[in-house]
This record gives structure tokens, sequence and C-alpha cells, in this order.
């Protein structure tokens, strides 16, 4: 995809037409690799020297978040939602995405907040208003990210959805906005979505991975259940992740299901399924 769109690299072939990567263009390809993890997108970064990139990447690694004093944390995110202050709120939320990059602030702002949002209406500091209120202006966020990396990827996609009675949609607009910044093409299908239709959804899509978010509002026999069956109806190859942090609780085993919870399994999952 890169040959074709930006003309690097541009390997030699052997006798048997195979690829060969000079020991440079090695370099320069893991150097734009690591770029891309932090948060820059493929045309910012491919066409720039070794010695550029690792500037770049020299300045990127510099705790720009906990250095700025005024920059929102965590912290002071859930304290103005208790406040119930919603412009301040998405105000901070652009803040922290103009700081940290798409990439950092789903791993440093948007997870961490998610959860300590569920564990601060747990012990009663918050209410479902709060936790509505969140949602909605995090949800605008993510979307608006997503949509800067729309056609800036190739390659069969990864269809996130959840199944019947699962509401919570936060999940999979952050995974579709992690798959997006490093290069995989995420396609939401919503949340709430019968089996019968997100099987017809990834025939129609081409899908090579079928995503589904587990919260803890699931019933855990009734998503096992539907988990034994999906599998065996995809086509060939297809696989399934399931994420969430109760998908490990769920007593399912399939060949073709893999449990996605963290973002280093995440990391694992999108190479495994380019190769």
């Amino acid at each position: 995809m890169w040959e074709r769109r930006y003309g690097f690299p541009s390997p030699a072939r052997n006798e048997s037409g195979i690829r060969v990567y000079s020991d440079a263009e090695v370099e320069r390809l893991v150097l734009v690799s690591r770029a891309l993890k932090t948060g820059f997108r493929a045309g910012e970064v491919i066409h720039r020297e070794p010695e550029d990139l690792r500037a770049l990447l020299r300045t990127s690694a510099q705790p720009r978040f906990n250095a700025d004093p005024s920059a929102p944390t965590v912290k002071s995110l859930l304290d103005t939602l208790a406040r119930d202050d919603a412009d301040a709120l998405r105000a901070e939320l652009k803040q922290a995405v103009a700081t940290l990059g798409a990439h950092r602030f789903l791993i440093e702002v948007a997870d961490p907040l998610v959860e300590g949002v569920g564990k601060a209406w747990e012990r009663g500091q918050l209410d479902v208003r709060h936790e509505h209120l969140l949602t909605a202006a995090l949800s605008t966020q993510l979307r608006l990210l997503l949509s800067a990396y729309e056609e800036t990827a190739g390659g069969a996609p990864v269809l996130l959805t959840t199944l019947p009675g699962e509401q919570h949609g936060l999940g999979i607009e952050m995974v579709a906005l992690y798959l997006a910044v490093h290069g995989a093409v995420p396609r939401l299908l919503g949340v709430d979505t019968p089996p019968a239709q997100i099987v017809e959804a990834a025939r129609a899509l081409g899908a090579a991975v079928v995503g589904l978010s587990v919260s803890a509002a699931s019933d855990p026999a009734t998503t096992a259940e539907y988990l034994r069956k999906i599998p065996g109806e995809l086509p060939e190859g297809v696989r399934v992740w399931v994420g969430g942090r109760h998908a490990r609780d769920l007593a399912i085993e399939h060949p073709r299901l893999d449990r996605v919870i963290t973002w280093a399994e995440l990391d694992i999952a999108i190479e495994q399924t380019r190769g």
C-alpha cells in the first residue's frame, strides 16, 4: 500500500520475485513505525529522512502532558464532570488531544477516564447523568479524530459492534480509533446488533475480523451462547475479537475467537491480522 501511495519503500526483487529491502530502508521503516505508534499519520512521516525521524521521535517522547500544569488530567476531567460543566469538559478533552495526540490520548486519558467514571459511580460519587455526559462528549471527540484517518489505510476491515442488549459503545469507538492510528481499517456497526446481522455485515464488508465489546452490564450466559455460534457462521478465516474487562470471565473457547482486552493484546492481534 505504501509503495503505491507514497513511492516508499521501493525494494528490489530477487529471482523468485520476492521483495528484498536494504538495511537503510529497514532502518527508515522501523522509525516510521515508531512514529505511527506515537500518533503521527503515515503521510506526515514516511518521506522524512532517518535523522529527521529520530528528532521527531525524541520530541514526541517528551512528557508534554505531565510537564504542563495547566493541561487536563484524568482527575481534573472527573472534577469537571462532577460539576456538570459540559462546556468545560469538551474543552478539556480537546486540549488533551492537542497536547498528546490521538494515540496517547486513548491510552493516557480516554481509557482511564472511562474506568474512573465507572468506579466513581460504584462509590456513589457520580450519577447516571454524569456517565451520559461523558459518553456524549468523549464519543464526539473520538469520532472527530477517527474522521481524520478515513481513507488512509487499506486492507480487509475490522467490524466493530456489540451483541443484543449491549448499549455501551465507547469501547468499540476507542478501539476503532486505535486501529485507524495503527493503519488498520475499522468499521463501526453500532451497538445492540443481532448475531445474524453481524454475520451478514461481515460478509458484505469482507471483514477480516469481527470485534465485540462486552461490558459488565452483559449477561455472561447469553453472551457465551452468542459467541459459541457466531464464529462458525462467519466466512472461513474471519476471526472474532472479544474485548471489555469482563471478556476474560466468559466461559467460551473457540479456535477462531481471541480475547483482546488490553492495548498490548490489541497490538498483537493487529499484527497477526496483517500476517
